[in-house]
């Protein structure tokens, strides 16, 4: 009786197709993203259930066994050991699909992708602890026949660019890649606001270095400054990265928003898009007419919300304390001691509104506006537990991640809940912060 399976039929025809292309194989090619697709789709099939450390069930994947394999170092393996151990990593990659879909990549050019495979036929007993009998890789016959098809693979010439790694969490599509080398500057003139751990660029100043020639446009994402990785992890960092680089080149790596030939939005950076809660980011996405009925029932209720919270809090506004160069949280409780030890604490009822953009704060006898901070501006904001009364924010001169000012504004208010409410109201704000660099 005759062993097959469709998904084996299908990666032999696109390893044809591959070894159609006589010259080296590049992230252009349009059948290498099937190709992936369908060795990803074989090496998950039939997974059997795992455990975590601590015991719990883990979602099956094959990177698990693929690391698991790697760290046996296997003499006969340690090109595929050393390509584990990057792909495990890599800053730009949060899940075990992604750091899979790296690793295949990579295999593809080091020319690896066989030996953990062969490892399981030279050991099936191995092969059944982490698959179904029936699977590919669980059966002795379909496991030989995918090692012929890589080993085939491992003769190919694949050229790719491995910094392209940042949405692998999310698809085998890869987006389009820019490096830049830019003349040495204090600022790259480009604001960014962090969604889903990438740095979505929403504002380039038309007279930076960055905007000449269009290098860098409104919805690319900024991947990297001079080789260091921009995640979630940089929000605070930036400052320090462009300090570092002063009088040097500045070398960019930007994921452009829009593929070259057509213009359409990168449909991961659409997600980002949305995800951003900035409205002049929106206007990038061309809303379909489908969907322009649901957009408009969806706005009638946001404007009904809006309307409550611009209404804003009634507290009082116990004044300002200059805190130096430090905006973090810790400094929170420091400045409101300082205001209460100085005597100088007023009680001047205001409305504490949080907006789309910002807060704003105006006296409660007539109207006049006493502060109005953009987020981009707040770097923190809190109380203390000891005088839960009393809470805060700190915003610097311009955005938070450059300024070297910061002032403290204190206020004062009884209802728990309502404090609470504005400070989440805050954090919030936060989320949809931009950051100069």
């Amino acid at each position: 009786m005759t062993v097959s399976d469709p998904l084996i039929k299908e990666l032999k025809g696109w390893t044809r197709k591959l070894v159609e292309h006589t010259k080296e194989i590049t992230d252009e090619n349009e059948d290498l993203c099937h190709f992936c697709k369908c060795l990803e789709n074989c090496l998950q099939k039939g997974l059997l259930p795992c455990v975590d450390s601590v015991g719990y069930f883990k979602v099956p994947n094959a990177w698990h066994w693929l690391k698991y394999v790697a760290e046996k170092n296997y003499s006969s393996c340690n090109t595929f050991s050393l390509v584990a151990e990057q792909a495990q990593q890599n800053a730009k990659i949060h899940t075990s699909t992604g750091r899979l879909r790296f690793l295949i990549r990579m295999c593809l050019v080091r020319k690896c992708l066989h030996m953990p495979v062969e490892i399981l036929t030279r050991l099936p007993t191995l092969a059944t602890e982490f698959y179904d009998m029936k699977s590919i890789l669980g059966d002795d016959i379909l496991r030989q026949i995918l090692l012929s098809v890589l080993l085939q693979c491992s003769k190919l010439n694949f050229k790719l660019n491995l910094r392209n790694a940042s949405f692998l969490d999310d698809t085998w599509l890869m987006p389009r890649c820019v490096a830049l080398e830019l003349v040495p500057c204090k600022s790259l003139g480009i604001s960014v606001c962090f969604t889903n751990e990438k740095a979505l660029i929403v504002n380039v100043d038309e007279r930076s270095v960055a905007a000449e020639d269009s290098k860098v446009e409104t919805g690319d994402v900024l991947d990297e400054i001079n080789e260091n990785v921009i995640n979630g992890d940089s929000k605070g960092k930036l400052r320090k990265i462009m300090r570092k680089a002063s009088g040097q080149p500045i070398m960019l790596h930007i994921i452009k928003g829009r593929i070259e030939q057509s213009r359409e939005l990168y449909e991961p950076i659409v997600s980002l898009i949305k995800n951003s809660g900035i409205e002049n980011m929106k206007s990038l996405i061309q809303t379909p007419q489908s969907d322009q009925v649901k957009a408009k029932k969806d706005q009638k209720i946001s404007k009904s919300e809006k309307k409550t919270l611009s209404t804003g809090f009634f507290v009082q506004y116990c004044g300002s304390v200059h805190v130096g160069m430090e905006g973090d949280v810790k400094q929170i409780e420091k400045a409101i001691w300082r205001l209460l030890k100085s005597g100088e604490a007023r009680q001047v009822p205001v409305r504490f509104e949080c907006l789309e953009i910002g807060i704003k704060v105006t006296r409660e006898s007539d109207d006049e506006t006493i502060c109005k901070q953009s987020y981009m501006k707040i770097s923190s904001c809190g109380r203390t537990a000891n005088i839960p009364d009393y809470f805060a924010f700190i915003a610097g001169e311009t955005n938070c991640n450059v300024a070297r000012n910061f002032e403290a504004y204190i206020f004062y208010h009884r209802n728990d809940n309502e404090v609470q409410y504005i400070l989440q109201s805050l954090g919030q704000g936060f989320q949809r912060t931009h950051f100069a660099v």
